[in-house]
C-alpha cells in the first residue's frame, strides 16, 4: 500500500504536523510526504493550454516526479492549515498543476489516472472562518487525482486556543483514519 501525502503547512512541527503524526502512527505500508512550502521549484499552472491538446503538462520541472507518485499511489492525503478558510497558497499553487488531469478528461476524453485511489483530508484552523470551502477544494483535488472513495475529514479547528497536539478528539480521529481507512 502506497500513500502520497501533500502537506500544506509552513511549520514542520505545527498543528498540521501533529495530525499527520497521529495519522502516520497507524498507517500501514509506505508513504511519501510532499511539503508544498519546500516545492518552490515547481511552477504553478500558467494556463498555457498545452494540456488542452496533449495528455501532459508543458512545464518541465519536478512536478513530473509528482505525477508519477500520484499514479503509483493507492491513497492520497491532503493535510493543511486553513488560511482564510481555504488550503494554503503554496498547496493551491502546487496542486494547480493537476489541471492536466481535468483537461485530459474534458478535452481529450481520456483519463491519465489508471487506478482508483482512496483519499483523506486533515485540516487545522484557529481563525474566524470555517472549513467548508477548504473541504470542498480538497475533495475536488482528490477526485482529480483519482480518489473514488474519500473519508470524512479529520479536523482540529480551535488551534488558537488548543493546539492540535493537545486535541484528543482530532488526534484519535487521525490515528483511527491511519489504522482503518487507508
Amino acid at each position: 500500500m502506497k500513500t502520497l501525502i501533500f502537506d500544506g503547512s509552513p511549520r514542520k512541527n505545527g498543528d498540521t504536523a501533529a495530525l499527520l503524526s497521529a495519522f502516520l502512527e497507524g498507517l500501514k505500508g509506505e508513504y511519501t510526504l510532499i511539503r508544498a512550502y519546500d516545492k518552490r521549484d515547481i511552477s504553478p499552472c500558467v494556463d498555457c493550454r498545452y494540456c488542452w491538446d496533449h495528455p501532459a503538462c508543458a512545464i518541465r520541472d519536478d512536478m513530473q516526479k509528482i505525477y508519477g507518485l500520484i499514479e503509483e499511489s493507492d491513497c492520497i492525503v491532503i493535510a493543511s492549515p486553513l488560511y482564510y478558510s481555504e488550503l494554503t497558497g503554496p498547496m493551491l499553487s502546487l496542486l494547480s498543476r493537476l489541471q492536466v488531469y481535468y483537461c485530459a478528461r474534458k478535452f481529450q476524453g481520456v483519463s491519465l489516472i489508471r487506478k482508483p485511489k482512496k483519499g483523506a483530508i486533515l485540516l487545522c484552523g484557529g481563525g474566524d472562518g470555517g472549513p467548508e470551502q477548504a473541504v470542498k477544494t480538497a475533495k475536488m483535488l482528490l477526485r482529480s487525482m483519482g480518489a473514488k472513495e474519500i473519508a470524512d475529514p479529520v479536523m482540529s479547528l480551535h488551534t488558537n486556543e488548543i493546539p492540535a497536539a493537545q486535541d484528543p478528539d482530532a488526534l484519535c480521529a487521525a490515528r483511527k483514519l491511519g489504522e482503518n481507512w487507508i
